[in-house]
């Protein structure tokens, strides 16, 4: 299988040639959220800098599934894997991505790749550091020779994770994730936004529950293979009120992969067809989730995060992480019982101390610049 995908990619690769009929327009930037094709993720807040601080220098490029409600200004939306979308990618001089979708690409000399790569801190392990497959390590390959450089989130990334991607540590960029700015700048416009768009009481409290995406060899087709249904969300509902009073909403927010699944509660927000993942970060007051990257993301909040896994252990003799799940500092449980117990006897002044400490630890390269420190790489570059 891993064969046959690399071998589609070196025929796309010969096939876009044709596209070279059309010159490379040196202030057209494509950026390519290949997640989801939605306006978010580090991709929208690099757009969203590039229009605010360069007025229409740029001509900014953002494939998209669904363009028909799309209205962000200057910022020319294409729907994805057409004709047009081909033609914008191939007369890019600067294409960014948040993953691997550039290694089919033909490029030219005048062009170049930047990845933001789509996760930050050193939790799940991915590239040569996972996957043990020759035809694998051909494609990543790929993607290294057309990607120039690679934004890292913090020394352990650049020095484990980036590797494992073939990415020496002069072509990462100690810049912090574009998205992860929001926490530094805009936190309380962003959580009015939400709660204006979920029509949820000022003074009301928002727990939010957002799972990784668990990959197996067969595609998921139910709940409870997602461990979404493992959370006793009422009695989760009922200690947060009990430890900290106020009144509690409870979201849930699945990974993109999933945003066409119905979710089987009552009572609960589905918060996943919401556009920007940050946002719905902002405005929380406490998130539950298991491994995901977005554990990262929000410890620049300070507030609380509850891990709640049942299957840490095996996904760790799997999968595996960069640095020890024992390491984290954010309280981890097994079981509804766990959770419970986590949540009453929850200390927010030593939580903090030793979130501030696993930045430390872990070489934090974010500071709420890292869309100023991509665009002024950007414009080095094509000086």
């Amino acid at each position: 299988m891993q064969f046959f995908h690399y071998l589609i990619k070196v025929m796309l690769h010969a096939v876009l040639h044709v596209f070279w009929v059309f010159p490379v327009k040196k202030n057209r930037i494509t950026l390519l959220n290949e997640l989801s094709f939605s306006y978010g993720d580090n991709l929208k807040y690099l757009a969203e800098h590039i229009r605010k601080t360069r007025e229409k220098r740029y001509e900014l490029i953002f494939p998209l599934s669904d363009i028909a409600c799309f209205s962000a200004e200057t910022v020319i939306p294409v729907r994805k894997n057409t004709i047009r979308y081909f033609y914008y990618l191939l007369s890019s001089s600067v294409i960014i991505t948040n993953a691997g979708g550039v290694s089919y690409l033909p490029l030219r000399k005048n062009q170049f790749a930047l990845s933001t790569w789509h996760g930050g801190g050193p939790y799940k392990k991915t590239g040569n550091s996972l996957y043990q497959n020759k035809w694998y390590e051909k494609e990543l390959r790929l993607h290294r020779k057309n990607t120039r450089y690679i934004l890292s989130s913090c020394r352990l990334c650049t020095q484990e994770e980036m590797r494992g991607m073939l990415f020496e540590e002069k072509a990462c960029i100690p810049s912090g994730m574009p998205r992860n700015d929001i926490f530094f700048k805009q936190g309380q416009e962003a959580r009015k936004k939400v709660f204006d768009f979920y029509a949820l009481p000022e003074h009301s409290k928002l727990v939010l529950f957002a799972p990784t995406f668990r990959g197996t060899e067969s595609s998921f087709t139910d709940a409870k293979q997602f461990h979404i249904t493992d959370l006793d969300i009422p009695r989760v509902t009922k200690t947060l009120q009990k430890k900290f009073g106020e009144t509690w909403a409870f979201g849930i927010r699945l990974h993109p992969k999933l945003r066409h699944m119905t979710l089987p509660f009552e009572n609960v927000i589905d918060c996943t067809a919401y556009p920007d993942m940050q946002e719905l970060l902002c405005a929380s007051d406490i998130v539950i989730t298991d491994y995901s990257s977005l554990m990262w993301d929000f410890s620049f909040t300070a507030r609380p995060l509850f891990l709640y896994a049942d299957d840490i252990e095996k996904y760790e003799s799997e999968h595996g992480f960069y640095m020890p799940s024992s390491q984290w500092p954010y309280p981890l449980a097994h079981n509804n019982d766990e959770l419970e117990q986590n949540i009453l006897k929850f200390d927010l002044e030593k939580y903090q101390q030793a979130v501030r400490q696993h930045h430390k630890d872990c070489g934090s390269y974010e500071n709420g610049n890292a869309c100023e420190q991509t665009l002024a790489l950007i414009e080095r570059e094509l000086s």
